[in-house]
């Protein structure tokens, strides 16, 4: 028997394809396929191997004699001999007049376009339903028009570097059409590449041979400016990385293709084009030579993961959505599409819902349950999974969290690796794990690195529930604010813990939350986090189970009372709260939670919405109100009429009035005390939109007697209140206090910005620019304006903006400075009160007296 040659083998699968007329094949074509085989050969080839031998199936070992023999028959021949011997008879009679830039130009377009093909059937999304990327065609422009030889995609695994380069191919080959150009793409998978190490040929020979050239003669023609037509050559291989190859495979496959490379890279006709792992890029920069003038690497677009491939930006989502489903109409917000900016999360939840695909139900929980699945498939359900288990838990426990090193040096933990190996090489494989060389020739220094963020977070937090018995609660709260203090992890890996007891029954310790050590910027993501969860979990409960019992009580205080702050409030904040009216609240619970809900509504300027709740709220008695100092519903129905009629309701500057001339006693319940704290901002915000400073500074005087907080953190409410006292020294025109306490939150700002969330940060920018306009600096009142767009954006807090520019347009030094600011602010403000159905004159009465 003639022995097994893969290109030849190639070859005979390119002509099955050609007597069944099929130029393209499909996995669901083989079955067809099949059943040809078997009418014209009378043996059977089943539709299994020949998924096998087409790509769409895993194969670990050559077709066998029989099959190849009855394919062979199946193209005219007696069998694998008597092709190979036939086709070796034929390339000997050639010549070199046949060996042009055309017959070169159809054998590359069939090993191209089965490639295409292969890799189009692997694609997550259906191809035709994939994306071209915008970033490709420059990254190519670019290349092309230097004196370059060879370029490389770079980017972590699951980046999109193969749908989009096949995209780029598939244009490529239509303009050869389209144009009469006479470029030749010759397209590789690096899995086609296997065969010919094992064989123990060299690759440019192999890549000659299977392109039907001698290495002796033929190479002349290929070479031969006179044969050759205008046009490039371009050898491209997806997917070289490391992991797919045995021993030292790899690195003798990167030293033949730096042959090719050092060879025709002086022939203008020839480009090289590589995709790679950021990590094997990394590893093999040494022997690929980047720094070489013919190699053209790009824009690395993120430093930190070594990539010079994007992540999908909105617009890209935007059209990947449509093209999926062209019925979904509704915008994709920007917090939801960044966390479908990885193409492999996109991917993810594509398989999940591609019966009926849309974004719209995606919330903040949706990435979490996506990277669940993808570990429950990968790694707790596949070989080796308690060996991957284990492995992670090892890597885990040689961090060191409170330093930030997250990066495992190998040397290090080499043991574990020898003693789990196959579990290693698989989390490397799957983009899990990834392994970074940067020696010098000063220090050995190979460390792993998790293939991402998210995945890091996950380890750590099974990590963290493996050492308290898998139990989410107040030990495992207290040992994340010990191990992550101001640690940017911390948040993530508590959701993930959430996520762990929500799915294992551990709901009742939720109030274990209260004790997190959180700052506003992160409560704030949590709270819109919970809501999410609450929701989803309602809407999936059924009538019986732990589900269904733990919305039909009542939420305990510790994590109710987690709900509220005045800082916390964006667009979420809202569906956050309405998850907590999914339990069977008390009716102060129910009050505080519908009046919050309706300062929302002030704050958004959204008079229907506050009238919808002002209802609801008047359905409690007159006894329900006696537990709360200030009567809430009072102070809502204070803002409504004076937003809706222009009118001041006197009843609520007696109760005012008679809380700072007689203050009830202060609270010692801390869960009270913190259910209060938005119904005193909310008093003092009634104060402030009536313009009564005078009434503030004695009702402010009086709160901090029974309800003062120490503390020099930026606390929603001390921060709150300090702008609250700020705005009535601006309405009196006292420059001198203002100036404290601006420079006060100033130097707060300076130093922990990170902290502040939208509310916070709207609030610090309009004090900036009252401080602007009490000390003449109109200048800066613009740039001031900008950020404090910006952060209303976030907020949705359209209130304090419109609060603002009033009393800029109605400053008759500000309107003299600058003029085409000016009207660009009256008709911002003329078009926001129109909208929300406010009257301008209600911003207009500057009576400042008791």
């Amino acid at each position: 028997m003639t022995a097994f040659s893969s290109q030849l083998f190639e070859l005979l699968k390119s002509y099955v394809l050609e007597i069944s007329n099929l130029t393209r094949i499909q996995a669901s074509d083989c079955k067809i396929l099949s059943a040809r085989i078997s009418d014209k050969t009378s043996h059977t080839v089943s539709e299994t191997t020949l998924k096998r031998i087409y790509g769409f199936a895993l194969s670990k070992f050559k077709p066998s004699l029989f099959t190849i023999d009855v394919l062979s028959n199946y193209c005219g021949y007696n069998g694998w001999d008597d092709f190979c011997k036939k086709q070796d008879k034929q390339h000997t009679n050639s010549n070199h007049k046949n060996a042009d830039w055309d017959s070169l130009s159809q054998k590359a377009a069939k090993i191209t376009n089965f490639t295409l093909q292969a890799l189009k059937n692997k694609s997550g999304i259906p191809f035709n339903q994939s994306i071209k990327r915008s970033f490709l065609e420059k990254h190519f422009d670019e290349f092309l028009k230097g004196d370059y030889a060879a370029t490389v995609l770079i980017a972590p695994p699951s980046y999109g570097k193969t749908i989009a380069l096949c995209h780029w191919v598939d244009e490529r080959l239509a303009l050869n059409i389209t144009s009469g150009s006479n470029d030749i793409i010759l397209f590789f998978s690096s899995n086609a590449l296997m065969n010919v190490l094992i064989s123990g040929k060299d690759f440019n020979d192999w890549l000659l041979a299977l392109l039907g050239y001698t290495l002796e003669e033929d190479i002349i023609s290929l070479l031969d400016d006179t044969k050759r037509k205008e046009g490039n050559f371009y050898l491209i291989i997806d997917g070289l990385d490391e992991h797919m190859f045995k021993n030292n495979w790899f690195q003798l496959l990167l030293d033949q293709l730096m042959d090719i490379f050092s060879f025709y890279q002086s022939q203008k006709w020839f480009r090289m084009v590589l995709t790679m792992r950021s990590a094997n890029w990394i590893n093999n920069r040494h022997v690929l030579d980047p720094d070489h003038p013919k190699w053209f690497i790009g824009t690395i677009t993120d430093q930190q993961v070594n990539s010079n491939v994007p992540l999908f930006n909105l617009q890209e989502i935007k059209d990947l959505c449509l093209n999926i489903n062209p019925e979904m109409q509704i915008p994709i917000p920007a917090d939801v599409a960044a966390s479908f900016n990885l193409p492999l999360y996109f991917q993810f939840y594509y398989k999940q819902h591609k019966d009926n695909f849309s974004l719209n139900n995606v919330d903040h929980t949706s990435i979490y349950d996506l990277i669940s699945n993808f570990i429950l498939n990968k790694i707790y359900m596949g070989h080796h999974a308690t060996d991957k288990t284990l492995l992670l838990k090892g890597l885990i426990e040689n961090m060191d969290f409170k330093k930030r090193e997250y990066d495992i040096d190998k040397l290090k933990v080499n043991d574990l690796f020898s003693q789990y190996n196959q579990a290693y090489k698989e989390l490397l494989s799957i983009g899990f794990l990834k392994e970074i060389n940067t020696s010098s020739d000063a220090q050995f220094n190979t460390y792993v690195q998790f293939g991402n963020n998210n995945f890091l977070e996950l380890a750590i937090a099974h990590k963290l529930l493996y050492d308290n018995d898998n139990i989410f609660d107040e030990n495992l709260v207290k040992a994340i604010n010990l191990l992550f203090l101001n640690n940017e992890l911390k948040v993530p890996i508590i959701k993930w813990c959430i996520m762990h007891a929500m799915k294992n029954g551990q709901q009742e310790n939720f109030s274990s939350l209260s004790k997190t050590d959180l700052n506003p910027r992160e409560k704030s993501e949590m709270i819109v986090f919970l809501g999410d969860l609450f929701h989803k979990a309602h809407l999936g409960q059924s009538n019986t189970g732990t589900m269904a019992n733990y919305f039909k009580q009542d939420c305990s205080d510790g994590l109710f009372y987690y709900f509220f702050g005045l800082e916390l409030i964006t667009p979420d904040y809202k569906k956050s709260l309405q998850s907590l009216l999914k339990f069977e609240l008390s009716n102060y619970k129910k009050i505080l939670t519908y009046s919050t809900l309706a300062i929302i509504s002030v704050l958004q300027l959204d008079l229907p919405s506050l009238e919808a709740y002002l209802i609801k709220l008047s359905v409690f008695s007159h006894e329900d109100y006696q537990e709360f100092t200030i009567s809430p519903l009072e102070c809502l129905n204070t803002i409504y009429y004076f937003f809706k009629y222009g009118i001041i309701k006197k009843d609520f500057f007696v109760t005012i009035t008679r809380f700072y001339f007689n203050p009830p006693k202060q609270t010692g319940n801390l869960h009270y005390s913190q259910g209060n704290d938005l119904i005193y901002l909310l008093a003092g915000f009634v104060l402030l939109i009536c313009q009564k400073p005078l009434k503030m500074f004695r009702y402010i005087n009086a709160l901090k007697k029974v309800h003062f907080k120490d503390t020099t953190e930026p606390t929603g409410y001390n921060f709150f209140l300090k702008m609250l006292l700020a705005d009535s020294h601006f309405l009196l025109g006292r420059v001198k206090e203002l100036k404290t306490i601006h420079d006060q939150a100033s130097e707060l700002f300076k130093t922990k910005e990170s902290l502040f969330t939208p509310a916070m940060k709207q609030a610090f920018y309009s004090l900036k620019i009252k401080k602007a306009v009490l000390n003449g600096e109109y200048n800066a009142i613009p740039g001031y304006y900008k950020y404090l767009n910006q952060a209303t954006e976030k907020s949705g807090n359209k209130f304090s903006k419109v609060f603002t520019i009033n009393f800029l347009i109605n400053n008759p030094a500000v309107v003299s400075q600058d003029e085409a600011f000016y009207k660009q602010l009256a008709y911002n403000n003329a078009r926001a009160l129109r909208e929300c159905g406010l009257s301008p004159e209600i911003f207009s009465n500057q009576d400042f007296s008791n």
